[in-house]
């Protein structure tokens, strides 16, 4: 039987599914109420108007889940001198070249870029452009076209590092699913990928 090793807590893994769950709602009617040829994906949610109604709320357990999850992981989401040189070799990452870079602890540079460019100041900005544009009448108008263009670069910004986020987390690293569901990886994985990390955990066990 293969070794593993326990990466994500119970919590760690519930705070992700209702992120994950709730951007996915927040995407889908987004995508659906803003352009008229992507509104059959409203039917995906009930229809246009439960869509309409739930784009907002989902908004808000969406920026919850941000905010909890950053109290979570903050501290260990802070960059270090290994990971500013670690972005500098950015390109050895990319050409699976993991022998030419530091080494990772839990999480590597661009995972920790990710939170906070993403989960962290993403969830903020979406939460603070989409409460003028949920209640347009109670804001100056000018307000709430700034919120609309905030809101729309946030979700550009947001959709891309969704796709990287996706394919970092399956295709290119794969075994890294499991670690969302039971919350633990193997040890060759954990060696392979956060060897930093991986002999740390070894050494507690032992």
């Amino acid at each position: 039987m293969t070794p593993e090793l326990k990466r994500v807590s119970g919590y760690g893994r519930v705070l992700h599914l209702f992120t994950a769950v709730s951007f996915l709602c927040c995407l889908i009617s987004g995508l659906g109420i803003a352009f008229p040829k992507l509104h059959w994906m409203l039917v995906l949610l009930g229809g246009g108007e439960f869509a309409r109604w739930l784009h907002p709320w989902a908004g808000v357990l969406f920026s919850a889940s941000g905010a909890l999850t950053f109290l979570y992981l903050s501290r260990e989401m802070l960059l270090t001198k290994d990971d500013r040189v670690w972005l500098t070799r950015i390109y050895f990452y990319m050409a699976n070249r993991d022998d030419l870079l530091p080494e990772t602890d839990k999480y590597n540079a661009g995972q920790k870029l990710f939170f906070w460019g993403v989960l962290a100041a993403g969830a903020g900005v979406f939460l603070i452009s989409g409460i003028p544009m949920w209640f347009p009448t109670c804001f100056p108008v000018d307000l709430v076209r700034w919120g609309i263009l905030l809101h729309a670069l946030m979700f550009i910004a947001a959709g891309a590092g969704l796709i990287v986020h996706v394919y970092m987390g399956t295709l290119a690293m794969p075994g890294t699913v499991p670690a969302l569901i039971t919350g633990k990886v193997t040890a060759s994985w954990a060696k392979a990928h956060h060897p930093k990390w991986y002999r740390k955990m070894i050494e507690r066990k032992f």
